[in-house]
């Protein structure tokens, strides 16, 4: 942009070129003026609007007639368009690079003689070596297996003839030994020419992946065991409780006939063993329905007083033969007409009655069944079976709900038992959308609990309580009731009061008979006799 007249006696470096550049063709100018001649250099001019132009320059002395140098001649070449695309091509390079080295698979390449020459971050990552330790190593003979090198080598010659592979899995091993899973696809690297030179590897860490379907595979084993245990309990279950009823009906018949002492004792201890395997076999058969998810709950109208009624009556003699006191409490008022499955509840309250007796050898038995939470359509209980056994420890609590497990092995020598009742129980109550757990201390006792949602009934149901009119007996009915259990007292003071009876507790009779009367006369009198009385007597 610069005219002849205008550059005519200026200097060349001071007033054309840029600060930066000026000691560097000062430099090679003064070396032309002392015969040093210089080729291909490579500075910047500026035009006269300010323009960058790059420019490639040979630097010649110029002499006079008698060879002393004079001057210097510039012949010079614009390579402005060709440092663009240089620069171009850089920053591209540049960006490939990056790519490479932050992608989030492991990336590398190996020369034609399989040295290695490319080695990413996720690499380096995933096998514990950096890229200074890489380059240069015979990739498959330092850093691949034994038994893996020779198909690794048949994958990397033929990616060198230029066949690519695909999905092609092979182990690496880390600094520290580990094993890793890698998914390659190896592709040929070739230079500008087409030549190969090498191949590139993009891969992908699929130890996890590989690690889940091992694991699967073993899952789907384990559940084809299962279901064969499942089935196999099953079939033996049915096939055992044939002969056994059959035993069970023979020997009620050797009952029903004169027996002397000994043979009845001999009767019924066949009679109660035969119970007790026959109560196993059918836990046997629920959980192997239950592991099957083949046990649906029935869906009927039932009384849920009832239920829990029956199921108290059922397990009273044995709470007598061991002389403890069993009780339950209801109260009168609330509606217990429901809808859902009463076997299955009266399963429940009887497996941990039957525990609670099992596991209590003075004291009591207590169920108390109470209310929760109601919705327009269902309705929610707690029940709770209270007892004043053994207690059982922290560390024993978390081994009750589980199948075949006790708190220990003591407790199965001295009480008996499998160890399923109460895992089946817990599947009852989960099933009929509750829950169930247990409170208790060692040597104070147990409060086993669950809970249960059941449909409200249809069925209309008319709780008139007090069941007559308790007027009819006077202004004012006075009851006492005599009993040494105190949650026996309780049980009954509170159906007492719910009949607008006022009531007075003592221990016994004597007691009783020193109460002060208004009239002379009490006219209730309920007298609950100890278990350990009755026993006696």
């Amino acid at each position: 942009g610069f005219g002849r007249e205008e550059v005519f006696g200026k200097d060349l470096v001071e007033v054309y070129i840029t600060e930066e550049y000026r000691s560097t063709v000062r430099l090679v100018l003064e070396d032309a003026l002392r015969g040093i001649e210089t080729t291909s250099f490579e500075f910047p001019l500026f035009t006269k609007d300010r323009n960058r132009v790059d420019v490639l320059l040979n630097a010649t002395t110029r002499r006079n007639v008698t060879g002393k140098p004079v001057g210097v001649l510039g012949v010079g070449q614009d390579i402005t368009k060709r440092k663009e695309v240089e620069e171009e091509k850089m920053r591209v390079a540049q960006e490939l690079r990056t790519f490479i080295d932050t992608a989030n698979a492991p990336i590398f390449g190996i020369d034609a003689s399989g040295l290695v020459n490319e080695w990413n971050n996720k690499a380096a990552e995933i096998t514990g070596f950096g890229r200074e330790e890489v380059l240069g190593k015979d990739l498959v003979e330092v850093y691949i297996s034994a038994d893996f090198r020779m198909t690794v080598r048949e994958v990397f010659e033929n990616a060198l003839e230029g066949k690519g592979a695909a999905n092609f899995e092979f182990p690496l091993y880390t600094k520290d030994n580990r094993r890793v899973e890698v998914l390659l696809n190896a592709t040929t690297r070739r230079d500008v020419t087409g030549a190969i030179v090498g191949v590139i590897g993009v891969g992908q860490d699929i130890t996890e992946k590989r690690r889940l379907m091992e694991q699967e595979a073993l899952l789907l084993q384990a559940q084809a065991a299962n279901d064969a245990k499942s089935q196999f309990l099953a079939t033996m279950s049915h096939e055992m409780r044939t002969p056994l009823n059959v035993i069970m009906g023979m020997n009620q018949l050797v009952m029903d006939t004169e027996l002397t002492a000994e043979q009845r004792k001999f009767t019924e201890q066949i009679k109660t063993s035969a119970e007790s395997l026959l109560f196993l076999i059918n836990d046997i058969l629920d959980l192997t329905k239950i592991e099957a998810g083949k046990l649906e709950l029935v869906s009927i109208d039932f009384d849920l007083r009832q239920v829990m009624e029956e199921a108290v009556d059922s397990v009273a003699s044995k709470a007598l033969q061991k002389g403890l006191e069993i009780c339950s409490y209801l109260k009168p008022t609330i509606h217990t007409q429901v809808v859902g499955d009463p076997d299955r509840l009266r399963q429940i309250f009887l497996n941990l009655l039957s525990n609670s007796i099992k596991f209590t050898d003075v004291g009591q038995v207590y169920i108390l069944v109470e209310p929760e939470e109601a919705t327009a359509t269902h309705e929610t209980f707690r029940f709770k079976v209270y007892d004043s056994g053994i207690g059982i420890s922290e560390e024993g609590q978390k081994k009750l709900f589980s199948r075949f497990s006790q708190v220990d092995s003591s407790t199965t020598r001295i009480y008996g038992g499998t160890g399923l009742g109460l895992a089946i129980s817990k599947q009852f109550s989960e099933l009929m959308d509750g829950s169930m757990g247990v409170q208790s201390d060692v040597g104070s006792g147990s409060l086993f609990w669950f809970t249960a949602v059941f449909r409200k009934s249809a069925i209309p149901q008319e709780v008139q309580f007090p069941p007559f009119d308790i007027r009819s007996a006077g202004p004012k009915v006075e009851a006492v009731v005599v009993t040494k259990n105190e949650t026996l007292r309780n049980s009954v003071v509170r159906y007492l009061e719910a009949l607008q009876v006022v009531a007075t507790c003592v221990a016994d009779i004597d007691g009783a008979a020193k109460l002060p009367k208004t009239d002379g006369v009490y006219r209730v009198l309920v007298a609950c006799p100890s278990v350990e009385a009755m026993v006696k007597g």
